[in-house]
């Protein structure tokens, strides 16, 4: 009996219990919390099934964005009908009156930026008329191959002339100082490219005859070029992620179709995502040391690409090279370092490292490709270091004085 009553009393206990806990959970706020839960399992579903569909999303969409990219580029044949065009061109009113001796030689590039553009060479010629009005007797050239402006540049020097300007983007710009370095030949700028990016941060204006007027307007400076290996670069070298957006684009047969800055955008975008830091071992001061990089700059001046800034504390003739590391990381860093470049930030993270050099090695396991000014030279290794005010420049007056620690030279 006692038993009995017992397990009647646990039994009638435990419904109590039971009752009392339903009680509660059939409370307004429980019903909140369970429902809150529920949806946050749901919502964490969710989540992983919205990851997995944005990875596949985002490899199809990249492969889709090239394909449309490449597609567009094969309907605008722009460079045949340019060189077509050129080649029919004579060259009337590109030089000084007879008689008159040269002081300028223009070099020219017809297949840079925008000299697609029609009119340009008319306004190239105006340029020549201008400049020769004014008492600078000019002459112009055009450059048929690749190479061809560094020759016209070195019978410009053997020639004795005062100036050489070089018409065209950033690569014309680097063959004609690879004559010029160690001379006292001037360099002055037309900008026809596509970046001009020493046009853009000397404040050179982007048409010709604006252009023509600082060449006269101007003061000269002294400045320091870089090299790599053998190569003299006025901007800057890259090592890593930019040297292989270069050296894909400059592969690619779509560049001879006058669209390089799309073909540049489409590969830098996929390379962004798909590029993987690499070894690489800085022999610097007696010193070595191995770092993981996506990404190594060389500066000599700041801007890179007409819109970063990476080598920001540059000076354009202290007799150093600025040298930026740029560590491996996922999208999150890559946008980091992309967004404080964008906004010209003096640090650029945690994980890039900034120091200044007069020389230093640099080797990697994989062979790396290196460019200068924008134009692949090579893979490592290399040995990069600085030509101390070994150009003559001719930039307006108003030129940004941060990049200078010495004054122009007289007149």
């Amino acid at each position: 009996m006692n038993g009995g009553g017992w397990l009647e009393r646990a039994t009638e206990a435990s419904r109590a219990w039971v009752r009392d806990w339903r009680a509660r959970l059939s409370q307004p706020r429980i019903r909140h919390i369970a429902r809150t839960g529920v949806w946050a399992m749901r919502a964490l579903r969710w989540r992983q099934a919205m990851r997995r569909s944005s990875k596949l999303a985002r490899v199809a969409t990249r492969r889709r964005m090239i394909a449309v990219l490449r597609v567009a580029f094969y309907v605008l044949p722009l460079a045949p009908l340019r060189k077509r065009a050129l080649t029919r061109m004579p060259l009337v009113g590109t030089r000084p009156a007879r008689g008159v001796v040269a002081r300028a030689r223009i070099i020219a590039n017809p297949f840079s930026g925008t000299m697609i553009v029609p009119g340009v060479i008319e306004e190239l010629r105006e340029a020549v008329a201008w400049l020769c009005d004014h008492g600078l007797p000019t002459e112009l050239c055009l450059t048929t191959r690749p190479g061809h402006a560094v020759e016209l540049a070195r019978e410009a020097v053997k020639a004795r002339l005062d100036i050489v300007i070089a018409a065209g983007g950033d690569g014309t710009i680097n063959d004609v100082i690879q004559a010029l370095a160690g001379t006292t030949t001037a360099l002055g700028v037309l900008p026809l490219g596509t970046a001009n990016v020493w046009a853009h941060e000397m404040g050179i204006p982007r048409t010709a005859t604006g252009a023509a007027d600082v060449l006269l307007s101007g003061v000269r400076r002294r400045v320091d070029l870089g090299r790599a290996g053998s190569r003299y670069f006025l901007l800057m070298a890259g090592v890593g992620f930019d040297a292989e957006v270069a050296r894909r684009v400059d592969a690619s047969a779509l560049k001879r179709l006058g669209v390089k800055l799309l073909e540049y955008l489409a590969v830098a975008s996929f390379l962004s995502v798909t590029q993987r830091p690499a070894r690489v071992l800085i022999r610097q001061d007696g010193r070595r040391r191995s770092t993981r990089s996506l990404m190594i700059i060389i500066g000599n001046t700041r801007l890179y690409g007409s819109a970063l800034t990476f080598t920001g504390r540059a000076v354009a003739d202290d007799g150093l090279l600025d040298v930026v590391v740029v560590g491996g990381g996922g999208l999150l860093h890559r946008a980091s370092v992309l967004g404080r470049a964008v906004l010209r930030r003096r640090s650029l993270g945690p994980r890039v490292q900034y120091h200044r050099c007069r020389a230093l090695r640099l080797e990697a396991d994989a062979p790396l490709p290196v460019q200068v000014d924008g134009e692949v030279i090579g893979t490592l290794p290399l040995t990069f270091s600085v030509a101390p005010l070994a150009l003559t420049v001719i930039v307006p007056p108003h030129a940004p004085s941060a990049l200078f620690s010495r004054q122009p030279l007289a007149r």
